[in-house]
């Protein structure tokens, strides 16, 4: 009754945290556990972390899977509470990955190090379809990082997966301390589309894959399956020159911007093949900085504008 009577405010805290147990049960409790287990860390100076994953899990709706072909996550885990602060010394971790058994889930690696000299590590998830998915199909990945040394945390994610509705999708990959990213887009229409009459053929007649490939390249050239138009700004990521989207471009489509007295690029416009897939590389003048799309960002550094066949 005394240290009741000394402690008050503690009590009556200690008291609502019962009841609401006692309401919601565990996994309201293991809520509470987490956060004070994860005070008792950071009051050692260990901080494993992440821009994806939390102690008490983190939910991710994506949309812009094919269905065909593999996806890619990408998680990163760090050594950081903020920029002033972050743990000294290294820290080891495990990682788990779970999905159902219409895909296979493969991981990059098992196990990794958070050097302290580099404060960031990564890992990458392949998932890969068993069977065929249409519109509206999903799957639900989950994944673990779990920290073995010197003190033992663990952070999970849970991303649901779904097939894209329109016939153009695209994402970054990217993480703390690359250099570069990438830009992948894929095109799931399976036909080209007339947009300048030649032969026989009108403006807006369709054309099978195989009929595309009939024709002479003066004949390919006017049609199209995807017309993609791609903007950024160079102040903050600069493309890869040597891309072979960039030096088969459409005539005249690129657009440049003055940085620091030189002209660079910052639009272009390419074609993409019926059912294909094209990767761009950028560069980032800041490599601390993650332009993963759409999971870390909801909004992409790059605007991608696209006119698909109908």
């Amino acid at each position: 009754m005394d240290f009741i009577r000394e402690h008050k405010k503690l009590s009556i805290l200690i008291l609502v945290i019962a009841i609401l147990v006692l309401l919601f049960g565990t996994t309201f409790a293991r809520y509470i556990y987490n956060i004070v287990h994860n005070h008792i860390l950071e009051s050692n100076e260990f901080y494993f972390n992440s821009t994806v994953l939390a102690m008490n899990g983190k939910q991710y709706k994506i949309s812009n899977w094919d269905g065909v072909n593999n996806y890619v996550l990408t998680v990163d885990v760090n050594n950081k509470k903020n920029a002033l602060k972050s743990t000294t010394s290294d820290i080891t971790y495990n990682i788990e990955v779970s999905c159902p058994d219409t895909v296979t889930c493969t991981l990059s690696k098992t196990n990794g190090v958070v050097y302290k000299t580099s404060g960031t590590d990564s890992y990458q998830i392949t998932v890969v379809p068993k069977e065929e998915f249409r519109e509206g199909d999903e799957v639900e990945v989950t994944t673990k990082a779990k920290s073995t040394a010197p003190y033992e945390k663990e952070l999970s994610a849970t991303y649901t997966i779904g097939v894209e509705t329109s016939n153009f999708s695209y994402n970054i990959e990217d993480a703390v301390g690359d250099k570069y990213f990438t830009l992948n887009l894929t095109n799931t229409a399976t036909f080209y589309e007339v947009e300048k009459a030649f032969s026989d053929y009108e403006v807006g007649d369709r054309l099978t894959p195989e009929e595309y490939l009939a024709l002479t390249d003066t004949e390919k050239e006017k049609c199209f399956s995807a017309k993609v138009i791609v903007s950024f700004k160079p102040k903050k990521i600069y493309l890869d020159m040597t891309n072979k989207n960039y030096l088969h471009r459409i005539p005249n489509s690129e657009n440049t911007e003055n940085v620091n007295g030189y002209a660079h690029i910052n639009e272009f416009s390419f074609k993409m093949d019926s059912s294909s897939s094209e990767k761009i590389m950028f560069y980032k003048q800041d490599p601390k900085l993650d332009y993963t799309y759409p999971i870390v960002n909801e909004k992409s550094i790059i605007t991608v504008r696209v006119k698909t066949a109908d």
